[in-house]
């Protein structure tokens, strides 16, 4: 893959310092890849995902994939090699897209129009591409996916809200809402899914450190979007995706404003390449099932997305740390502030 003269180097690019599994870009000259490793498992979270299988998971979908064929729209980078070893545990070579920017900067500010355009395309190619519907929709139909009802997966969003209040005093101190205290996780996160009028294969962490974005001027507004970090991918409501980038990386306002506009292009880009009777009203009531649990998820991963920010960021993103608090306070009838 890499041969020639030129020296080689190691560039470590992981979001969480390897907590969550090494990443890291090896160059030789001008061509490069990322390189991907199994967790720290000296750490809560890297405990937990390596119990969860993670990186034997992430290995497993690209592999998925891979057989889809040429033909198939490109949602994630290429995989050039994969191994998992039989004591637990692999190794994911991939294409190297570049890097969604400074992860802190870009969580802070959040996606533009012609991003969120792009990333909503890019969800509804990945879910057109195993869609289902009817009865038994909701079978999964691989064993390496999480679905809404998998423990590691109410474990890693029940460990995520834990660590929220510890965030919110170090962030915005002042902030003290602990939801997690009182929300049904497992019941949301299952009732997110069920019920949906379409199953698929989902991201599961769709947010905007999660997407490369690069400019082409030959697709639509000018940009295209590819997903990387598959750890958490899963089986169930494709709008669930939908839902998380929108709570995790847009502004309220911005949310509020191109909500109608996001969905019909979701919508859209998904009939034309499915050929379903889908209808935009069934595909909103998706999205409205799914809100609550994405709200839910969004601030259990507030640890992640406001690592590395400084206080200019915190006070630009507190705007969607309390409209998801509101959004779960209002599954229990409390105040948020």
């Amino acid at each position: 893959m890499l041969n020639g003269d030129e020296p080689i180097t190691i560039q470590s690019i992981s979001l969480t310092g390897g907590v969550m599994g090494s990443v890291d870009r090896i160059r030789c000259g001008d061509r490069s890849f990322i390189l991907k490793g199994p967790p720290d498992t000296a750490t809560a979270w890297g405990s937990l995902a390596a119990t969860a299988q993670s990186i034997e998971r992430e290995a497993e979908l690209y592999r998925y994939l891979d057989q889809r064929g040429f033909g198939a729209p490109k949602v994630a980078p290429d995989c050039y090699w994969s191994v998992i070893d039989a004591a637990g545990g692999g190794t994911v070579a991939l294409e190297d897209l570049g890097t969604p920017g400074d992860p802190a900067a870009v969580m802070a500010a959040g996606l533009d129009h012609a991003q969120a355009l792009a990333a909503v395309r890019c969800l509804a190619r990945l879910h057109a591409g195993s869609m289902r519907t009817g009865p038994g929709r909701l079978e999964v139909p691989y064993p390496w996916l999480y679905t809404a009802e998998s423990p590691d997966l109410v474990a890693a969003v029940q460990l995520g809200l834990a660590d929220l209040p510890g965030t919110l005093t170090r962030c915005w101190p002042g902030m003290d809402v602990r939801p997690d205290l009182y929300l049904d996780v497992a019941g949301l996160l299952r009732d997110s899914h069920r019920g949906s009028r379409l199953a698929a294969l989902c991201h599961g962490d769709a947010w905007a450190a999660n997407v490369i974005f690069q400019q082409h001027a030959e697709a639509p507004d000018g940009v295209t979007a590819h997903l990387i970090d598959w750890q958490y991918a899963m089986w169930g409501n494709p709008l669930s995706d939908v839902a998380l980038l929108l709570w995790s990386s847009l502004d309220p306002w911005c949310r509020r404003a191109w909500q109608d506009e996001l969905l019909r292009r979701y919508h859209s880009e998904l009939v034309i390449l499915t050929g379903l009777d889908y209808p935009l009203q069934a595909c909103l009531d998706d999205l409205q099932r799914a809100q609550p649990a994405a709200a839910l998820v969004a601030l259990a991963s507030v640890e992640a997305y406001v690592a590395g920010m400084g206080p200019a960021e915190h006070a630009r993103f507190r705007p969607r740390m309390l409209d998801a608090i509101d959004c779960a306070s209002a599954m229990t009838g409390r105040a948020a502030r």
